[in-house]
């Protein structure tokens, strides 16, 4: 089998992100990774992720924690989940030493300071990668 990376399929991702910087620097990681096909939409709440999810399959959801309708890590965690319907889940964030362990090991946690810090030239690359492994990981490719 190949995988998300190897393929020349698009991979479609669903970004559920309530600050615009952040998904503007997470489209911009992934376009400068080059050499891959990918969809990035991006939606500011959970609800508005459940209404995409309604009408639209997709191979990677990334949710940040903290968002307008759902303040509490956990909270959102379990409910990004439930509207996933077996997509797989990454989670990006600003909180993510704290929260981590309180979440659990299932889940791929990504601090955002660590890939938007500008200091990184290999950032972009590592962040890429670790995008395609969820989803290569979730899909069992």
């Amino acid at each position: 089998m190949t995988s998300v990376a190897q393929s020349t399929q698009t991979l479609r991702v669903l970004h559920v992100e309530d600050d615009f910087a952040d998904a503007m620097l997470l489209q911009q990681a992934l376009c400068d990774a080059g050499g891959y096909e990918f969809e990035l939409e991006v939606v500011r709440t959970l609800n508005d992720a459940k209404r995409k999810l309604a009408r639209r399959q997709y191979d990677l959801i990334i949710v940040d924690l903290r968002l307008p309708d759902s303040i509490d890590p956990a909270d959102t965690v379990r409910t990004a989940e439930k509207i996933a319907r077996g997509t797989p889940v990454l989670v990006l964030t600003g909180s993510a030493r704290v929260d981590a362990e309180a979440l659990g090991p299932h889940l791929t946690i990504l601090d955002k300071n660590e890939f938007f810090n500008g200091k990184d030239r290999t950032a972009s690359f590592r962040l890429m990668r670790k995008v395609q492994d969820a989803a290569n990981d979730a899909l069992h490719l």
